[in-house]
């Protein structure tokens, strides 16, 4: 059973969780403010990020985008250049 949605108010240039022990679902931006968004994810367990070192950039051509692992993963987002929001899927 899906879970509601849930938004995010993002702090310029820091790491959010926006899942935990997922392997599907769906990231929306809500915001337009960031010059842009960037995500990684870690194993369920493993400590959050801390650089940008393995960070991709995230909506790049759609205000969305899905959330697809065969084993249980937690999704980081990261707002640049400005305070960002997005809204997340399970």
């Amino acid at each position: 059973m899906a879970n509601n949605p849930v938004t995010f108010d993002l702090a310029v240039d820091t790491w959010v969780k926006v899942a935990t022990a997922v392997t599907a679902g769906v990231v929306r931006r809500l915001s337009t403010l960031p010059e842009r968004y960037l995500q990684t994810i870690r194993v369920t367990g493993d400590p959050a990020p801390t650089t940008d070192a393995d960070a991709a950039r995230l909506f790049t051509s759609n205000d969305y985008a899905g959330i697809s692992s065969d084993s249980a993963i937690d999704v980081y987002v990261k707002a640049r250049g400005a305070a960002g929001k997005v809204r997340v899927d399970l």
